[in-house]
């Protein structure tokens, strides 16, 4: 697991990346235990909040005009054939 502290300008967009390979059989995003997207279906109610594929290899979450209701821990969970992994940022907003 990877865990980063991002620094951002209530605002503005944020686009945090989670990159999957081919052995990659789930996917999903979650912010304090809750899940955002589970596989291609979008569980926030949040308009601001989208995601990001390029292909298989990228699932990446973005939200448009973070504010500080948006901070926290985020989550890319990722089930593989072998076991699951996570990569996790904690999401630190500062004023305008």
């Amino acid at each position: 697991m990877r865990l980063s502290h991002l620094i951002w300008r209530s605002g503005s967009l944020l686009k945090e990346m989670c990159y999957v390979d081919d052995k990659v059989s789930k996917v999903a995003w979650l912010n304090r235990s809750n899940i955002i997207f589970a596989g291609q279906d979008k569980w926030s109610l949040d308009p601001r909040v989208d995601l990001v594929t390029k292909g298989q290899l990228e699932y990446s979450l973005r939200i448009q005009k973070v504010d500080v209701y948006d901070e926290g821990a985020y989550t890319c969970s990722i089930q593989t054939k072998q076991q699951p992994k996570t990569s996790q940022v904690y999401l630190i907003v500062q004023g305008e």
